[in-house]
């Protein structure tokens, strides 16, 4: 019994050792990609902090532990590392690279190509130049992709189409130009696709119907034009959809009712082609920010039952042809802080109770007519070019501005 005891002891003690062992294994970088981030932070200016760089080997330090790269600031730039195998020294590749707002200045360095196992890779925020290299497309382990806020200029590359793997792709607020390739269609694991003020333009591709995984897609301020596709309605993950600053033609799709999980719906600045109602908006009861302005919608409020909208915070549908009276359920909507109704053709009187934060409001260059409500002296409301009488024992027509505690007529 001692013995098989003794044995026991001796087989545990050889185990923890190995255990002990493998764990203080020394790693290093796979030469290929120390090679490459050298050559890359050498071109754009970079030097590796001596938090992750703590022996001269790029995978030591806070690069191979559990440090969040990505909140903490501190760590920039920064790259993090996995995929360590080998026998008695570990070798690792570098997955994530970070350098963000560092003022890297010139073009995304070729040896880039060369870390083939990045899965996140975050330029965003410096000064870099020229194209967006085809190369990019062969970096197929990315998931993440983040280029906004830079100097990019070209076409965007139809090699991105490459990058199955992409959940989230950004290169907002660039120099771009020149249509979206239709090879982002293959990007069917995409959730996010952040493209304002990217310098793109022309009708959005057929093939982007199969992004049914989108669930955020801000492509305001560009030079998109044909009409926003219906396929945008199969996209019933979709819970932010941004297409202001285009140039859009009529109609909004009917299609975008069925988003049922959208949270913030911002169109504007549809200039022409058929008029839009506002029915597809009765199932869209999740929405806390909607704006449809200057949009050619011809309707009228009552159209939309807004008493089911309880979480609407910001409502702007200014710059239509919107018609009838403000619905007492609109303006009572207890969440609902902003709302904007100016430059339509609404009429009759205002309600004459608000939400308890509702602060701000705008129904300036309308029709509408009689008292100015007692709720307006504790608000910031815009009624310019309307039909008010001063007070109830006067007929006198007035254009007032209403500030908190402020009336001006």
């Amino acid at each position: 019994m001692r013995g098989s005891q003794l044995r026991h002891g001796a087989a545990l003690s050889l185990l923890l050792l190995a255990t002990v062992a493998h764990a203080q294994r020394p790693t290093r970088t796979d030469p290929g990609d120390a090679a490459a981030l050298n050559a890359v932070f050498a071109k754009l200016g970079q030097k590796a902090g001596t938090s992750w760089n703590i022996s001269g080997d790029p995978c030591t330090g806070a690069a191979t532990d559990n440090t969040d790269i990505d909140s903490d600031p501190n760590f920039n730039p920064a790259i993090k590392c996995e995929v360590c195998t080998g026998g008695n020294t570990s070798v690792c590749r570098i997955t994530k690279l970070k350098i963000y707002a560092l003022d890297a200045v010139g073009p995304i360095p070729e040896e880039l190509r060369n870390l083939t196992a990045l899965t996140n890779l975050n330029l965003a925020q410096n000064y870099l130049t020229g194209p967006l290299p085809s190369f990019m497309g062969e970096l197929t382990n990315m998931q993440y992709m983040s280029l906004g806020i830079n100097a990019l200029s070209g076409p965007v590359p139809k090699e991105l189409g490459n990058l199955t793997n992409l959940i989230v792709l950004s290169f907002s607020s660039n120099n771009f130009s020149g249509p979206l390739p239709s090879e982002l269609g293959n990007l069917a694991k995409l959730e996010q696709l952040y493209i304002d003020s990217a310098g793109v333009s022309g009708p959005l591709p057929s093939s982007l119907s199969k992004l049914t995984k989108m669930k955020q897609l801000w492509a305001s301020d560009n030079d998109f034009t044909g009409q926003i596709p219906d396929y945008i309605g199969s996209w019933s993950s979709l819970t932010d959809l941004r297409f202001q600053g285009n140039s859009f033609q009529g109609p909004i799709p009917a299609t975008l009712s069925n988003l049922g999980l959208l949270a913030s719906l911002r169109i504007g600045d549809i200039l022409n082609g058929s008029f839009s109602s506002l029915t597809f908006l009765n199932n869209l009861t999740s929405l806390n920010t909607l704006i449809l302005r200057n949009c050619r919608i011809s309707d009228k409020l009552v159209s939309t039952d807004f008493s089911k909208f309880t979480s609407l915070n910001l409502l702007d549908l200014s710059f239509n042809n919107i018609t009838g009276e403000v619905p007492q359920t609109l303006l009572n909507l207890n969440s609902l802080t902003f709302l904007f109704l100016g430059n339509n053709s609404l009429s009759g009187s205002l309600p004459s109770s608000i939400g308890s934060l509702l602060k701000s409001l705008d129904f300036s260059y309308n029709q509408l007519s009689g008292s100015v409500p007692s709720w307006a002296k504790d608000s910031q409301l815009n009624l310019v070019t309307n039909n008010f009488v001063a007070d109830s024992s006067s007929n006198r027509v007035v254009h007032i501005s209403v500030s908190p505690k402020h009336l001006q007529v």
